[in-house]
């Protein structure tokens, strides 16, 4: 047969393309698999199996990165869930690999997941990260239950809900997504979801502003603690500090739409009631981004963010959002919004934010709870939870305790510490400059102990901040000099702690961590002396009072 010119031009040009195309991808060729982690009493593992079933895919899956790549992966799966050493250093090296969240998912019985591509991993994390749920709403029947609805009635609709909702949006795909453009695990598209937003129509913040932020998803999660923590927490800003009305915004429940919003214990049951906060909006991922944008045009702008409520590993509850506020989103909201923001937060697991602001304070570090959320009021008014104390020392009354070095103003760091101390003694308190301390221990192993003395600890705080200081001596009082405080497994040390209270609180072990790093090891690196400087501000100045 004779080829026309033009014909031999055109199959001549698609021979090319296919060989470009198969260049371009030569590792559509090799061994693909997937391996599922599954921990006993795994429950989301269950789900990944009807997910599974729902596709025809038992022993092997065809896995598309979303464009033109596909590859068909053999399904494996492990019992017990855990990872050999050369998997974990594997893990390690992967750019977006989280050793704290990794760990996390591990202990609350979550379904991992790796790829691996001849023998190797090329992607891993838990199977709740393949959904995309920025634009999922839960309905407002769940928000916002009726009066006469029971708790179980709802908690057992929100579990149905998030059921059917994970089906239909968990994927496999993702993980041959993360494998070809890791750098999706990074902000999952939310640079483009915040450049479809509108322009917010409200005028810009003023200068400074305070951000109070209920973090629940709906009433099932919002205690009456939150709405009584920020009334107190309002009433020490604008009646103590001094601070207009106009630099205050507060996120709540579902803002002003009407109907049974809180969760509250009397003697006999849990109900369901209506707690408003006036002025209120719905604390969404939406409405922060808004707040953002509104102070990207004024110069010098200061936000103080103040989380109250739940915690997650993975972040903070949203009204009305199955899937939490990641680090990684406030961290970008924050660096796209240009300005100097301080995060409090008495979130469970609140840590997790430490390096996603430009400092931040929290009553638990990312791999622990915190105290607080009540549902009874009277449990509310005897709780020392973080927020409480930590206000409280900005209060007039309580000012003067806080102030640890003198000068007759309280800073962050100062007002951290004195919760620290007079807080509920089950908290291990942390901040940035702990995660800071941290993630260099992280990088370098070789130099954390297993333990070290209260001399040496003591010989360290000789060059410590004043509220540093106070804080060991009055975590290690009565202790002998000799006695050895255990640097590792802190969250563990916390679990037995709080079952049995005996001996030193486990917090002398974060304190000093933090002292090896500040006065030794992490001394003069550029990021310590920023978090430094942000922390050690009064707060009344950084409000501009």
């Amino acid at each position: 047969m004779r080829l026309t010119k033009k014909f031999a031009a055109i199959l001549f040009g698609g021979l090319l393309a296919m060989a470009a195309n198969a260049a371009e991808s030569p590792d559509a060729v090799g061994d693909w698999r997937i391996t599922l982690l599954k921990p006993a009493d795994c429950y989301t593992c269950s789900m990944v199996e009807e997910l599974l079933k729902r596709r025809g895919a038992i022993r092997s899956i065809t896995l598309n990165d979303g464009r033109t790549f596909e590859v068909t992966a053999t399904i494996e799966r492990r019992a017990g869930g855990d990872v050999t050493a050369t998997e974990y250093t594997e893990l390690a090296q992967l750019p977006y690999f989280n050793a704290t969240l990794w760990k996390l998912q591990k202990q609350q019985k979550l379904a991992q997941v790796l790829l691996k591509h001849d023998g190797h991993i090329v992607s891993a994390g838990s199977i709740t990260e393949s959904a995309d749920l920025r634009n999922v709403r839960i309905p407002d029947d769940i928000t916002l239950p009726g009066p006469k609805e029971s708790y179980d009635a709802v908690s057992g609709a929100y579990a149905r809900f998030q059921q059917e909702m994970f089906l239909r949006q968990w994927n496999l795909d993702w993980f041959l997504q993360l494998a070809r453009h890791p750098e999706l695990a990074q902000e999952r598209g939310m640079e483009r979801w915040l450049t479809q937003r509108p322009v917010p129509t409200a005028p810009a913040l003023p200068q400074v502003s305070v951000v109070l932020a209920t973090t629940a998803s709906g009433a099932l999660d919002n205690p009456i603690f939150n709405a009584i923590r920020n009334e107190e927490i309002t009433t020490t800003l604008t009646r103590d500090l001094a601070l207009p009305e106009n630099q205050l915004l507060r996120f709540y429940g579902a803002g002003q739409q009407p109907g049974p919003n809180a969760l509250e214990a009397t003697r006999t049951q849990l109900r369901f009631v209506q707690r408003d906060l006036p002025g209120a909006q719905a604390f969404t991922l939406g409405s922060l981004a808004d707040v953002f944008a509104r102070g990207r045009a004024v110069a010098n702008s200061r936000k103080l963010l103040v989380f109250i409520g739940h915690g997650m590993p993975d972040g903070a509850p949203m009204w009305g959002q199955p899937a939490p506020l990641a680090a990684t989103e406030l961290s970008l909201l924050h660096r796209r919004g240009g300005s100097d923001d301080v995060l409090v937060s008495g979130n469970c697991f609140g840590g997790v934010m430490a390096q996603a602001v430009s400092c931040g304070f929290f009553g638990a570090r990312p791999d622990v709870v915190a105290t607080g959320c009540q549902s009874n009021a009277a449990e509310v008014a005897a709780s020392k939870d973080y927020l409480h104390v930590f206000f409280d020392g900005l209060s007039r009354g309580g000012q003067r305790h806080a102030d640890a070095d003198g000068d007759g103003k309280v800073s962050f760091d100062e007002a951290h510490w004195y919760a620290t101390r007079l807080g509920d003694e089950r908290n291990i308190t942390y901040s940035t400059v702990d995660s800071l301390a941290d993630s260099w221990f992280e990088q370098h192993p070789d130099l954390l102990p297993q333990t070290i003395t209260v001399g040496e600890l003591h010989k360290l705080a000789a060059r410590a901040t004043s509220g540093e200081r106070v804080t060991l001596q009055f975590l290690s009082a009565g202790l002998d000099g000799s006695y050895r405080v255990r640097l590792q497994d802190l969250a563990e040390q916390a679990e037995r702690w709080s079952a049995n209270p005996e001996g030193p609180r486990p917090m002398l072990g974060q304190l000093a961590r933090r002292l090896m790093y500040t006065q030794r090891d992490g001394a003069g690196t550029p990021a310590l002396a920023l978090v430094r400087a942000c922390g050690s501000r009064a707060v009344s100045e950084f409000l501009g009072r």
